[in-house]
């Protein structure tokens, strides 16, 4: 069963991923079955999921655009009550 949950685990990592390692992934998981290290292995997997999905996709420019926008939307409303409003220089 766990082993099972392991491959469809591999499934949801991106096509390119899962072409070139999840054969090994699935081998390395076989190998340790008996020494009780697969909660480690599942760990590893769900946290490979994410970095694939976020770093590869290009998902973390969305979401570094995202932050630098809420920066600069709130230096815009507690900006001039922090250093005093804008004055022109004459």
């Amino acid at each position: 069963m766990s082993r099972r949950l392991y491959y469809l685990l591999l499934q949801l990592h991106p096509p390119g991923f899962r072409y070139r390692f999840a054969a090994e992934m699935l081998w390395i998981f076989d190998e340790i079955s008996g020494s009780g290290r697969r909660s480690a292995l599942f760990v590893d997997g769900i946290l490979s999921l994410g970095r694939q999905w976020l770093l590869r996709s290009g998902v973390w420019k969305f979401i570094i655009g995202a932050a630098l926008n809420a920066v600069v939307v709130i230096l815009s409303i507690i900006g001039p009550q922090i250093f005093g409003p804008a004055r022109m220089i004459r």
